[in-house]
């Protein structure tokens, strides 16, 4: 059993990166953030404007860089796939907790400051602040369309930004949108419910014409991830409450199955063919679950508070 993608995980709590180069043999590099000799610059140092750097969600740009949102520093680092050193900061608003690239752009939303930013990748240089709804948590992005999707965790709401012609449009939704997938002409939006008598979650799907919304499942406990598998089928989403992976199939709404993972799952990342890799805020391990088994088959030692997690080449 062989697999050529290598796993990038941020550590929040210790202020790390894990680059897991492969999980079989055990080999794993901890890039710690504050140590001077992890900088292509020795004066980057004093930009970070915190104590408690907090990297948290990544993303690349497919090619030669790694980006990640430090949600206590409130900024973003531009990191050397080959190197593995930071070659340039810039600062965003506040808690960034979501990332994108596209087009030679990042798109950094923003939980704490209500605010999209926008950072020209060549310059590395803040150039606009978007006003969306409140607690800003997730983000998708239609190439083909050129539109960016915000989920705002605590609004209400889906911001619809067209960032081509630069205009802004709001959904209106029933509860709290957590994460999105775009699938081709249609959305799946995961919503929680919890209204302090209540803690329910609720799959959606969107028409992404004419924005037509209709339910598909309700869920008890709060889910907070989900990632799509083999197409439009099948979709696995993770229960921060009991520790369990959902999977379901997504066009009838049923459930196929739920496994226990133990801990606080959160974030997945999928690599194309058999491997789910799950980040357990609770237990500092990278959880890689066999999809054909349906069974996790491994845990990865990593740093204090694994959040984001991401796949490269």
């Amino acid at each position: 059993m062989t697999y050529k993608k290598k796993l990038i995980v941020a550590n929040t709590r210790d202020d790390s990166l894990a680059f897991v180069d492969s999980w079989i043999d055990g080999e794993m590099e901890i890039v710690q953030i504050k140590d001077s000799d992890n900088y292509d610059q020795k004066n980057l140092m004093v930009k970070f404007h915190s104590y408690h750097i907090g990297p948290y969600d990544l993303s690349t740009d497919g090619k030669n860089y790694l980006y990640c949102a430090n949600i206590y520093d409130n900024s973003v680092m531009k990191i050397d796939l080959v190197t593995r050193k930071i070659i340039d900061l810039v600062p965003v608003g506040k808690h960034p907790s979501c990332i994108r690239y596209f087009n030679n752009h990042l798109y950094i939303a923003n939980g704490d400051s209500n605010s999209i930013s926008v950072v020209e990748e060549e310059s590395f240089s803040l150039i606009e602040n978007i006003p969306v709804g409140e607690k800003p948590i997730d983000m998708q992005i239609d190439e083909d369309n050129n539109k960016l999707y915000v989920a705002n965790g605590n609004g209400l709401s889906i911001d619809v930004i067209d960032l081509k012609e630069e205009k802004r449009n709001t959904i209106k939704l029933q509860d709290n949108p957590v994460k999105l997938l775009i699938d081709d002409e249609r959305m799946y939006i995961l919503s929680n419910v919890n209204n302090g008598l209540l803690n329910n979650s609720n799959v959606y799907i969107m028409d992404l014409k004419a924005y037509r919304i209709k339910p598909i499942s309700n869920l008890k406990g709060i889910f907070n991830s989900m990632i799509q598998i083999y197409g439009s089928e099948v979709i696995f989403i993770t229960n921060i409450d009991n520790g369990y992976l959902y999977r379901m199939d997504i066009k009838k709404g049923k459930l196929l199955s739920k496994t226990y993972i133990g801990g606080m799952p959160n974030r997945l990342e999928w690599d194309g063919d058999k491997i789910l890799y799950i980040s357990n805020i609770l237990t500092n391990h990278i959880t890689v679950f066999d999809i054909s088994l349906n069974k996790p088959i491994y845990n990865i030692r990593v740093g204090r508070e694994p959040n984001g997690i991401i796949l490269v080449d």
